[in-house]
């Protein structure tokens, strides 16, 4: 699979950049796994597309711009690919495992790199992470989430996201068993970030998967004091 820099190097690819990467990088996967066969792979694929033809009038009022295209198709994929991999015969806990497995595996390593090459590179590591943050508010999000900021400083910045654009696709789809999967495709950037090294914290206590919003803390830590 090709390589592709999308966190904190210019986020040259739009959303839905990242859904064509992502959706072409699940099958990609899924075929390489060899478990299905070129018969039953073929038939997945043309299911998937045609429940994605099938879900997006469901949730095509969402859209408002070009960034919540990509947001929603990202949405259309992991509830679609979920129904195809239900369509040819796996239990619901297989599916789940599948399509978690085929989203999230083949872009995970492209972005923990990438976030932690970039930390180590920032002369201030706490500021760059919170200031790419604050760029994908605006440049890659848009105005489909809701942020809200009750502390930003130079020791902790907290972002609360009131509304997110991924739930509300999957409450339309009626398919917010899949919240946690589309979560932890977050994993990438997140371990990406080496506490030791970086001297800055990430947790997300809270996400849509567990409550009714979405936390992150990014909080610089105290350099450790040498007590001769």
């Amino acid at each position: 699979m090709e390589s592709k820099s999308i966190y904190y190097e210019g986020y040259s690819l739009s959303p839905l950049d990242v859904f064509e990467w992502i959706k072409n990088g699940a099958f990609e996967y899924i075929k390489a796994k060899n478990e299905l066969g070129e018969t039953l792979f073929e038939e997945c694929r043309v299911i998937f597309e045609k429940r994605f033809a099938v879900n997006f009038p469901k949730v095509e009022s969402l859209i408002k711009n070009d960034l919540d295209r990509g947001h929603v198709s990202f949405v259309l994929l992991v509830a679609s690919l979920y129904e195809a991999f239900l369509e040819i015969g796996f239990s619901d806990k297989t599916a789940l495992l599948w399509t978690e497995e085929s989203i999230n595996a083949p872009t995970y390593s492209f972005v923990a790199k990438g976030t932690e090459q970039m930390l180590d590179t920032a002369s201030n590591p706490f500021e760059a992470l919170v200031a790419s943050s604050k760029m994908r508010e605006q440049s890659y999000f848009g105005d489909s989430f809701d942020f809200e900021r009750p502390i930003d400083d130079d020791f902790g910045y907290v972002l609360h996201i009131k509304k997110c654009l991924f739930h509300e696709t999957l409450k339309h789809l009626n398919k917010t068993e899949l919240q946690p999967l589309i979560c932890r495709i977050d994993l990438g950037w997140i371990n990406g970030i080496k506490p030791q090294k970086h001297g800055l914290r990430f947790v997300r206590p809270v996400t849509f998967a567990s409550g009714t919003t979405c936390q992150m803390w990014f909080v610089k830590e105290e350099e450790n004091l040498h007590i001769e």
